[in-house]
């Protein structure tokens, strides 16, 4: 659930960030929009008004000229406030038109110099007319004067007019894209807003995706939550919970119920609890514990005693996990305590048992023994004396009578020697049993020395040993490379030895032998398997395979007791291995034994231990 809880934050971050994103990004194209259209308003309306400005200076020099005329023809003052009008209106209006050409189009301002040059020099013509005209009280214009100022007047006013119509069409043609502006800001605007809305549409699709998943993650953890409050608390186990950076500690209800304290009888707290841990275990606690931190135990399983509120101690199995990047940074632990008293109670009986068993087995195997020992030992007298009595009447053979004679000759030499060679084998096979027994009994005893083996090694001492019966028989051997791994290499040698043994004993002898070895590795165990095409095992015959003194039948003529393949099983299981067989009738056997992995041992250990202690 968190890393949903991530994943939708993320989200959130990544949509909000794209949503801005697009509104910058739209609201900037926007502005670049406006201020293009604004700019192209603020270009026509300069050249509106430059216009204006260009016809207010022609209709200032027309009032200029029109007073002049009126002044030349009548010779009156008065005549002379309508041109002086003008004049302070042109000079205005010049000013104003070069201020705005120097604050709009100053590149320009070469062609406004030439307007203000030509329209002074026409100033300065009329200016003349007035003042020869004063001086000269009476006199009519005269013609050249006249032609001259009308020249320059239609010059200036062509002059303007042709300026005036350039900037009409430069009028036209920013209209013409300022209509194209319109529509493509319009369009941006359209546009835009549907990106907007298709981001926000997803983004909130999206979201109701997210959030519906969540609801559905936070109901299934709620479920499975539940289920697992339901299964802790049907099978009555305690849970815990660890912080070793802050030493804080949490414990269930029912973690403190199996020592007998209620709900907050008990304080949570890490170091209340170790103090429960009888203190012939708390040092073995916490080494198990270390180990685990540390990786030299891959998983965290202990068996301790912790004082019940009662006064006495209860078993406690503990199981945990460690939460953290590997072993080296465990910051938590969270785990489950069991109460299996009971079944220390059940496994201490059953080790009393078969202690009591084995010793009634080799106290058996004993008194079995020494009335086998004694068996032997009068049957050799009884053989020995055979032969003296046999001596002693061979002088007085001539004085029996024939019949008598055969009669003794029948006893002492057949009846007697036959009777004496049944019991003597007898003996052996007695004295066989009980000695197999007494080493079966004994392999829960044995100490085994866990080390690297080269199994290939071992298998080839293994067919050596068998090498006559291999090379007589014709039996064709097929191995696989074999790998190196850590167990005790007699009990490797013993289980390969009685697999190999029994493939080459029950071979068919109407076709070639063939035995086949290969191995399977797998994340946890070894698996080799041994395959034969020999006689195969009958179904009524196979429950019975593992079983002690069980033969296969009709093969009196193959040797054994019967008890290879108990052995083999027995071993394996002290071994933490296994083996099971799959069988055909007339088509072979094919065996498999499991070696369980594990890391180098250097000293004798006695697999599996049952008294390793872990600690809360």
């Amino acid at each position: 659930m968190w890393q949903g809880l991530l994943r939708r934050k993320h989200y959130y971050l990544v949509m909000f960030a794209l949503i801005s994103i697009a509104v910058v990004a739209f609201s900037f194209i926007v502005y670049k929009h406006y201020e293009r259209i604004q700019a192209r308003n603020d270009a026509a309306l300069y050249e509106y008004e430059m216009i204006r400005l260009s016809r207010v200076v022609v209709v200032d020099l027309l009032d200029m000229e029109t007073g002049v005329h009126a002044y030349l023809i009548s010779g009156e003052p008065t005549t002379l406030e309508a041109y002086m009008v003008a004049r302070k209106m042109l000079e205005r209006d010049l000013s104003g038109l070069s201020g705005l050409i120097l604050r709009k189009d100053p590149e320009s301002a070469g062609d406004l110099y030439l307007w203000i040059e030509r329209i002074r020099a026409f100033r300065k013509v009329l200016d003349d007319q007035i003042e020869n005209r004063t001086l000269e009280r009476g006199q009519a214009i005269q013609l050249k004067t006249f032609e001259k100022q009308t020249k320059e007047m239609a010059n200036i006013r062509r002059l303007i007019e042709t300026n005036t119509v350039k900037r009409l069409i430069k009028v036209r043609l920013q209209a013409a894209e300022a209509k194209v502006e319109r529509s493509n800001f319009f369009y941006t605007v359209v546009i835009g807003n549907v990106l907007l809305i298709g981001i926000v549409l997803m983004g909130t699709v999206t979201i109701i995706n997210l959030e519906t998943e969540f609801q559905n993650r936070l109901a299934a953890q709620e479920a499975s939550q539940q289920r697992y409050r339901e299964v802790t608390e049907g099978i009555n186990d305690g849970l815990f919970e660890i912080n070793f950076l802050t030493d804080e500690f949490y414990c269930s209800a029912a973690y403190k119920a199996m020592l007998g304290y209620g709900p907050d009888e008990i304080a949570n707290e890490a170091q209340v609890m170790r103090n429960l841990i009888h203190p012939d275990d708390r040092a073995d606690s916490d080494a198990a514990l270390r180990r685990y931190m540390d990786g030299s135990d891959p998983v965290y399983r202990n068996v301790f005693r912790m004082k019940h509120k009662d006064g006495g101690y209860r078993w406690i199995l503990s199981r945990g996990v460690g939460i953290g990047d590997d072993f080296s940074s465990f910051k938590t632990m969270i785990g489950t305590h069991a109460d299996i008293t009971e079944q220390k109670q059940r496994e201490e009986e059953l080790r009393q048992l078969y202690a009591d068993l084995e010793t009634f087995t080799y106290i058996t195997s004993h008194d079995l023994r020494s009335p086998l020992v004694n068996l032997k030992g009068f049957s050799k007298e009884l053989e020995l004396s055979v032969t003296d009595v046999t001596a002693a009447l061979k002088p007085y053979e001539a004085k029996f009578k024939p019949e008598d004679r055969k009669v003794l000759d029948t006893a002492l030499k057949e009846d007697i020697p036959e009777a004496l060679g049944f019991i003597a084998k007898g003996v052996e096979r007695m004295d066989s049993l009980t000695r197999a027994i007494l080493d079966l009994s004994r392999i829960g005893k044995r100490v085994f020395t866990l080390e690297k083996v080269d199994a290939q090694a071992v298998f080839d001492k293994c067919i050596g040993a068998l090498g006559y019966d291999i090379t007589h028989k014709g039996i064709a051997i097929d191995c696989q490379p074999l790998p190196t791994l850590v167990t005790d290499p007699i009990a490797l040698e013993q289980i390969f030895g009685n697999l190999l043994d029994n493939a080459v004993k029950y071979l068919r002898p109407d076709v070639p032998g063939r035995i086949e070895v290969s191995v399977r590795e797998t994340s946890n165990d070894f698996i080799f398997t041994v395959a034969d095409n020999g006689r195969g095992i009958d179904d009524v015959d196979k429950p019975k395979v593992f079983e002690i003194f069980r033969r296969a039948r009709n093969t009196t003529e193959v040797g054994g007791l019967g008890l290879g393949m108990a052995y083999v099983k027995a071993t394996l299981r002290r071994l933490s291995g296994g083996i099971w067989f799959e069988s055909t009738i007339d088509e072979g056997t094919r065996f498999h034994f499991r070696l369980p992995k594990r890391a180098a041992v250097t000293e004798p250990v006695t697999p599996p231990a049952d008294d390793i202690r872990v600690s809360a």
